[in-house]
């Protein structure tokens, strides 16, 4: 047996801030790309390449890092990469080189990808009902961190230098590396214990629960899945339908999501402070939404059925948001009642489809938990950058083009997470 010690009563704290420093990472050069600009003596719009190099860090370097977190454990991945997001944050507020900022925001990129899929992993790996707990606690910090930071970005902006914001970022970053030092101490599992593993016969086993998260996977049987040395995600019982469902459903839906702000500036003659006002306010909303996962869960019995419920209600709310035969004028009376409660619903809906989509695809695989979620996190940030693009194309066509690619990209989410033939995946329980 490894021994490993650790604090669970503060390890759910510590994922939380890290899911938080992701979140708040994501969404922070929103409001300040004209100073950071300025600064580098590049054009405002260049400055939205940081946004892209991280981006495709994120979807090229998590299925590596979760892999990775599967062979010598969770701990080992996430601590180091916490520290690089640090050093790298730290390293943009310091530079004072576009191409040399560019760099660093790459290196804060793979920095994510290491820790953000490894929380989800962790929180997965607990048993029973502390499994689902926890993961809509990472799902909060990230969607908490994606709707402050906007504000925060723009205040320590203010108050110092957008330098500030970065630096005072990358020191977070550490503190929370120091946590997770406090909470669990590293250790090698003897080497007896994996070539005792390695000599195991391939054969069908039966699932079992993972009795501590920093215990290396391979000593964990798979459900369902011959023990070898290849990975095939494919072949894994339903992990095709939930990749699927976060590429087209959670990334495709978040891409077109962007676009609502300014249909309704089109429309409605909303402002941008107003716009940013309304952005946070439905990011509270999905905050919430994530607070009723479980609860959902307990209802539906699987989180496969809340996520497809919830892409139902996403796409309602999509289609009638941008479809010309739904268009509602400002003439109206119910004009801005009937468009509050679209976003509602629709940011509702995705709060709590989100965390119940990470707890299906945590379900599918104990051995290769880690790498799934990973490629969870990468095929959502992919959806992201092509979703969007292609989103933001349509609306240059008329909003009905988008309310169309809406309806596309959820019904094949949706159909994507059809039951799979195997046994059914650990519902929530009080």
């Amino acid at each position: 047996m490894v021994n490993r010690h650790h604090n669970q009563k503060l390890m759910p704290f510590v994922l939380f801030m890290v899911a938080f420093l992701v979140g708040a990472d994501e969404l922070l050069l929103g409001p300040i790309l004209a100073p950071v600009g300025d600064d580098l003596g590049v054009a405002p719009e260049r400055i939205t390449l940081f946004i892209t190099a991280y981006s495709l860090a994120i979807v090229f370097a998590a299925p590596f890092f979760g892999r990775l977190s599967d062979k010598i454990g969770r701990i080992q991945v996430i601590l180091p990469t916490c520290a690089l997001f640090g050093l790298s944050s730290v390293a943009t507020g310091l530079t004072d080189h576009f191409g040399l900022a560019l760099a660093t925001r790459v290196m804060t990129g793979l920095a994510s990808a290491g820790m953000l899929p490894i929380a989800f992993a962790l929180a997965g790996d607990q048993p029973g009902s502390k499994s689902m707990k926890q993961i809509v606690l990472v799902q909060a910090g990230l969607t908490l961190g994606m709707i402050t930071s906007p504000g925060i970005g723009a205040l320590l902006t203010a108050f110092h230098s957008w330098r500030f914001a970065f630096i005072a970022l990358g020191c977070a970053a550490w503190l929370v590396t120091l946590l997770l030092l406090l909470v669990s101490r590293k250790a090698t599992p003897p080497v007896s214990a994996l070539s005792a593993t390695a000599s195991v016969p391939d054969s069908l086993v039966s699932d079992s629960p993972v009795s501590d998260p920093l215990i290396p996977e391979p000593l964990v049987p798979d459900l369902l899945v011959p023990r070898q040395a290849s990975f095939r995600p494919l072949l894994i019982p339903g992990a095709l339908g939930a990749l699927l469902a976060m590429g087209f459903g959670l990334g495709g839906g978040i891409g077109v999501f962007n676009l609502a702000g300014q249909h309704l500036r089109d429309t409605e003659g909303l402002t941008v402070g107003w716009t940013g006002m309304m952005y946070a306010g439905l990011g509270v909303v999905s905050v919430l939404g994530n607070m009723g996962t479980s609860r959902a869960m307990r209802r539906l019995g699987s989180g496969r059925a809340v996520m497809r419920s919830a892409l139902m209600v996403c796409m309602f709310s999509s289609v009638c948001l941008f479809s010309p035969l739904g268009e509602l004028s400002s003439e109206q009376q119910t004009s801005w009642w009937a468009i509050t409660l679209l976003l509602v619903a629709w940011s509702l809906a995705g709060g709590v489809g989100s965390p119940a989509l990470q707890n299906h695809i945590s379900q599918l695989s104990e051995c290769h938990r880690g790498a799934l979620m990973a490629l969870g996190m990468s095929m959502m940030h992919l959806g992201v950058a092509v979703w969007s693009g292609t989103a933001g194309f349509a609306y240059t066509q008329g909003a009905g083009w988008v309310a169309a690619l809406s309806a596309v990209l959820f019904s094949v989410a949706i159909i994507a997470l059809k039951p799979a033939e195997r046994p059914m995946e650990t519902s929530a329980t009080e």
